[in-house]
């Protein structure tokens, strides 16, 4: 999912929103035509009765009930009615709340019962410190409930005025770090045509969703310093690295096939990210975000164990597959 909140209605924009690689937007009735001449699918916003007539429509991809509970101050048993009147409706695509900071992952799941988690944190906006054990705390409610993690975060890092010189490096930073986390979903608040940097990333997104929407997330580790609330690798895990403020997000596909996305987590600086691997690891490739082709990567002996150096741009991430013996 690349999903933004609506999509513009202005004609001259339009083009542009449509080539900057969204697939999926929230729109009324009235609005899904111009959905299917776009390509995009719906988070459809409609009453119940109205959202019956679109069962069978495959442009729409779940049903819009309210944004940010908590920071509204309505209390989650206000929709219980709602969900699961849509989700009786329809059994297979979700009804969708999206959360923030000030919502209660677990009291929500556990109260409706919804077959996506999806929650904003616009960082840049606000402020880094609570980033990570935000992304700590939803992802593992959305684990153990067993269903997608969605992330909004903010196209541009600055609410107002041009974006900033930094911008592609900081919302690098947030999609990378969400992606690492296990998100299976990321949605742009707000996408603007002067800043080029969220089609980009959208581009990248098409080629890496690919194979991360396989995947289930296992575990992710940090490197010093560590962000709050957050685990170091462990000493015995198969992946070591002594490169300050990496992401390690740790994934397996259905057959058990170990994934590593390695994240920067340093928005200011360019690194050479140096991986040590124990003897059990054969071979690792990296998948290139351009062409998704898979490149086997240089690994170099040391010991019993090999090392990999791997450039990573400012707050950027690579997708690695690994195989062991």
């Amino acid at each position: 999912m690349i999903s933004h909140w609506s999509f513009p209605k202005d004609e001259k924009r339009l083009p542009q929103f449509a080539k900057a690689g969204f697939n999926t937007v929230i729109a009324t009735p009235g609005e899904l035509q111009a959905c299917r001449e776009h390509g995009w699918r719906a988070i459809l916003a409609a009453p119940e009765d109205e959202a019956a007539k679109y069962l069978e429509d495959p442009i729409v991809w779940g049903y819009f009930v309210f944004d940010e509970p908590a920071l509204k101050k309505v209390p989650y048993n206000t929709f219980v009615k709602r969900m699961e009147a849509f989700h009786g409706l329809d059994p297979k695509r979700p009804a969708y709340i999206n959360l923030n900071e000030k919502d209660d992952p677990e009291a929500f799941i556990k109260t409706l019962k919804p077959r996506v988690l999806s929650y904003d944190y616009y960082q840049w906006w606000a402020k880094p410190e609570p980033f990570f054990p935000l992304l700590e705390k939803f992802r593992a409610a959305a684990l153990a409930a067993d269903i997608p993690l969605l992330c909004w975060v903010e196209a541009v890092a600055a609410a107002h005025g041009p974006p900033p010189a930094d911008n592609e490096a900081k919302i690098r930073h947030s999609v990378y770090s969400a992606l690492a986390y296990g998100a299976k979903g990321i949605q742009w608040w707000a996408w603007r045509p002067e800043s080029p940097d969220c089609a980009k990333i959208n581009a990248e997104l098409k080629v890496l969703g690919l194979t991360l929407i396989t995947l289930h997330s296992t575990d992710v580790f940090h490197t010093g310093p560590l962000p709050p609330q957050t685990r170091p690798v462990p000493e015995k895990f198969w992946v070591q690295s002594s490169t300050p403020s990496l992401l390690l997000g740790v994934f397996q596909n259905k057959e058990k096939q170990d994934f590593l996305l390695v994240a920067n987590r340093d928005w200011q600086h360019d690194h050479g990210a140096e991986l040590v691997f124990d003897s059990s690891i054969t071979t690792i490739a990296t998948l290139d975000k351009a062409s998704g082709k898979w490149t086997d990567a240089k690994l170099v002996a040391k010991d019993d164990r090999k090392t990999l150096t791997l450039p990573l741009a400012k707050g950027d991430g690579i997708l690695l597959r690994v195989s062991n013996k």
